[in-house]
């Protein structure tokens, strides 16, 4: 299955292609139990960090990974442009988001990004961003492109998905007590529903030991990537 930011980017712009999934906090648990890795090195460093990031993207087939800034210390901020070109050097297709915290934050990286999640009030003029936090009413009238949901994709669908992307919203309690199949279908009636509206995603962080639960929303969104 190809990956590419571009399916990404456009889904966010408005010029959809393919299906997308939006997961941006995976535990190191899972990560490291889909590469079939483990161990410190994979994380001690930025460069370690997003090269261990890119690799789970083999997995869960998303187009773009996100590394978050609340993970890194000052001086390892200080860095990680450097680290997100240097990565793009060697993969020009797969996509680089970072989640962003405060100003100083965005202006770090809003130029070596592909695009931005955001907490708090500020955001960037320079490439596509999802709102992190807030509501949807706060982030179209700020412009954004796209909202976090952290629950009740439905809803936020039926009620917002014509004005702005919605990502991710299943719900970790609905990922961690359902059956594979409930999910699965789940997930391929709101991708019918709101086509072109949607990332699939839960909306959270889903427990580093539900592994099988998360493998289970990986399938579901591999038989949508497909439509």
């Amino acid at each position: 299955m190809d990956r590419n930011k571009k399916y990404f980017i456009d889904f966010l712009i408005g010029t959809p292609t393919k299906n997308v999934i939006f997961e941006p906090y995976i535990t190191r648990e899972l990560t490291e139990a889909l590469i079939w890795r483990r161990g410190g090195n994979l994380w001690s460093t930025p460069e370690q960090c997003i090269s261990t990031l890119a690799s789970n993207t083999e997995r869960t087939r998303a187009d773009i990974f996100f590394i978050d800034m609340n993970d890194f210390t000052e001086e390892e901020k200080a860095i990680i442009p450097h680290d997100i070109l240097a990565f793009k050097g060697r993969d020009s297709e797969l996509g680089v988001g970072v989640i962003c915290h405060n100003e100083e934050e965005v202006s770090l990286v809003e130029n070596v990004a592909d695009c931005l999640c955001i907490y708090g009030n500020t955001t960037s003029s320079k490439i596509p961003v999802i709102r992190m936090d807030g509501t949807p009413e706060e982030a179209i009238a700020r412009g954004d492109l796209g909202w976090f949901a952290r629950n009740d994709a439905e809803k936020n669908l039926a009620d917002y998905g014509s004005k702005i992307k919605i990502l991710g919203g299943l719900g970790v309690d609905f990922i961690v007590g359902s059956s594979p199949v409930k999910i699965y279908s789940y997930v391929a009636e709101l991708a019918e529903k709101y086509p072109s509206m949607w990332a699939c995603g839960s909306g959270g962080e889903i427990p580093g030991d539900k592994y099988l639960e998360f493998i289970s929303l990986l399938g579901a969104f591999g038989r949508i990537r497909r439509l």
